[in-house]
């Protein structure tokens, strides 16, 4: 599954090292699968940025560093067009009127808060993230499910199956309350024991769904004329 990829770019290591515990523990108390790497310095971050494809989904930035500083990046960044998420960390107000000339989504002041930084992941995670996800509650656990590596979810003896792209797993929640949580448009109910995800649809015929990867799906009776109208809505969008 895709997990929230955080950058903290700070070249004081007690802040860093704290910038990282406490995103992990905002993310984790708030069930939210996440990666986070640390960079001493915003050459070394932007080397990453520009030899790997979209690796991040937020940037925590420190505004003054030694060499170039996380405004300077962040400049660079927006130059070129990348809209990722960034979060400056600062310890002086005088550099919050430039840095909104390049959009982030918050300015964070030192020594930094675990509820101001709470607030801005959850904004990031709001605005651009959580639309790819689901998040489901079953009893005590909290799961996080990425929308585009489900394939298709199937009902079988009072739970569901969420067959994924990297596997399946199974958890005891019905397919009428996961459908309730789904974005509308992106899954549609083909049978009475499957929810198929269309942007994995190849073929639709009377009595099955052909997706990707050879895997075929039955299809409902009631189910086929609102299915194929569902589908053409979809691939118009």
């Amino acid at each position: 599954m895709n997990a929230y990829r955080l950058a903290i770019c700070e070249d004081d290591d007690v802040t860093r090292k704290e910038l990282h515990s406490l995103c992990h523990d905002i993310l984790t108390e708030d069930g939210i699968g996440h990666e986070i790497m640390e960079f001493l310095s915003a050459q070394e971050l932007e080397r990453v940025l520009t030899e790997e494809s979209d690796p991040f989904d937020l940037l925590l930035l420190d505004i003054k560093m030694e060499g170039m500083t996380g405004m300077e990046l962040a400049q660079l960044l927006r130059r070129r067009g990348d809209r990722v998420s960034i979060v400056f960390i600062t310890g002086d107000e005088n550099y919050l009127p430039e840095g909104y000339s390049v959009q982030p989504i918050h300015f964070l002041l030192k020594p930094i808060s675990k509820e101001a930084l709470a607030n801005a992941l959850r904004i990031d995670w709001k605005l651009n993230q959580q639309l790819k996800t689901v998040i489901l509650r079953i009893g005590c656990q909290t799961v996080s499910l990425p929308l585009a590596d489900i394939r298709y979810i199937e009902s079988c003896n009072h739970n569901i199956i969420v067959h994924q792209t990297e596997g399946d797993r199974s958890y005891r929640f019905s397919l009428s309350k996961i459908e309730q949580q789904l974005p509308p448009g992106g899954f549609f109910r083909c049978h009475n024991s499957f929810l198929v995800n269309m942007q994995y649809i190849e073929e639709i015929s009377r009595t099955e769904l052909l997706l990707r990867g050879g895997i075929r799906l039955p299809i409902g009776r009631t189910y086929y004329k609102s299915l194929q109208s569902a589908f053409i809505r979809y691939i118009n969008q």
